[in-house]
């Protein structure tokens, strides 16, 4: 059997949500990253939101449009994907990393207000928290930290469209449309969630260089053409055929979760068997985005190696990941601010712990239960 990390689900006909793009010549931002634009303002509850090409994108113009810049320092968690981090550092902000929680891979955040209280000179203006894999953190403690220490709080959900649904907007949010995110908009794309008109104004102008109209108010017939570009900005706009993929997938949102959560379960229940594996608790009305399931290797009950169980997994046909290797171990950022793997600990003993196994809506019955019969089989042979 061959079970790969992720399968995004498409209709058969392609054509069945491109043909008014395709059909009327507009392409790129216009009438259909408009409507996607309205259908997640109603999803999330939020006064505005902009869709752009990627959350990488929206982090970045989220510290823009505060103005984050040379100088200033931002908290963000080392247990991110580096997107998290590199955005403060295209603005010439400095990250000022924490540790995270072991239980649920969160932000650490007595660490924050630790860092935070010794920030004399109150040179950190902003944090970063992220839902890791769709749980979501303590925001009523983060947001009292934030108004004490008058930090901007820039949220990053990559993995957590559905959490932040339940949730509502609160802070600025960042959103994944990516390939293998719970929606996609047909490979890569993002957006910017918030109830700030100030902040949804100036990141919709820098989204497009910018310009004070985007293409859509200066192409329509009878539009008038004249635009002033009255800022440096950025290429990171929407095109109308990726909010056309996103359209259709959002109509889904609500089955698909539904088929996660199933998935998890049987995961919870079959993986209950293995005394060497840590499983993610499930809560019922969590608020949980389920985006991926994150097994923690248990090193000191196995006679093999988490590597070598991954290997073993991908012979038996099972696509894996890991779900991340820490910022402050990647050769950038360990050489320019010379952090250490020991800096943080939870951080570096999860890197080297988890696994994240396929869990997604395709996926049917039996490939689950081949998925955990596979980790029980190689748990047998290689328990000590």
């Amino acid at each position: 059997m061959k079970i790969p990390f992720h399968k995004p689900i498409f209709p058969k006909n392609i054509n069945s949500i491109l043909k008014d793009s395709t059909n009327s010549g507009w392409v790129t931002t216009g009438p259909k990253v408009k409507l996607f634009e309205e259908k997640l303002s109603e999803y999330l509850s939020s006064k505005y939101v902009i869709a752009l090409n990627s959350c990488t994108a929206a982090l970045h113009l989220g510290l823009a449009a505060k103005g984050i810049g040379q100088g200033d320092k931002f908290i963000a968690p080392s247990y991110t994907f580096v997107a998290t981090v590199e955005v403060g550092e295209y603005l010439g902000a400095s990250p000022v990393l924490v540790d995270c929680n072991y239980d649920n891979f969160n932000i650490d955040l007595d660490k924050v207000e630790e860092l935070l209280a010794k920030d004399k000179h109150k040179k950190i203006k902003a944090v970063i928290p992220v839902y890791f894999a769709g749980k979501p953190f303590d925001y009523k403690r983060l947001n009292s930290i934030a108004k004490k220490y008058n930090l901007f709080v820039l949220e990053d959900a990559a993995h957590a469209l559905e959490t932040i649904s339940e949730l509502k907007v609160r802070n600025t949010v960042a959103l994944s449309f990516y390939a293998n995110k719970n929606i996609t908009t047909g490979g890569e794309g993002g957006a910017l969630a918030t109830n700030s008109r100030l902040i949804a104004e100036k990141v919709r102008k820098l989204s497009l260089h910018g310009i004070s109209k985007d293409g859509w108010q200066r192409f329509k017939v009878g539009a008038k053409w004249k635009y002033d570009v009255s800022e440096l900005g950025y290429k990171y706009n929407m095109t109308d055929i990726a909010a056309s993929f996103g359209l259709n997938q959002l109509e889904n949102i609500n089955s698909w979760r539904f088929r996660r959560i199933e998935i998890v379960n049987k995961y919870t229940l079959f993986l209950s068997e293995i005394e060497g594996v840590d499983n993610p608790d499930f809560v019922k009305n969590e608020n949980h985005s389920w985006h991926l399931y994150i097994i923690k290797i248990i090193s000191e009950k196995w006679k093999i190696s988490r590597d070598e169980i991954i290997n073993k997994l991908n012979e038996k046909g099972i696509g894996t990941s890991v779900h991340y290797i820490p910022v402050h171990m990647h050769s950038y950022y360990f050489n320019k601010y010379g952090y250490k793997p020991s800096d943080f600990p939870i951080s570096k003993k999860l890197s080297e712990s988890v696994i994240s196994l396929p869990l997604y809506p395709r996926m049917n019955n039996e490939q689950v239960e081949y998925i955990a019969s596979t980790l029980l089989n190689i748990w047998n042979n290689n328990k000590l």
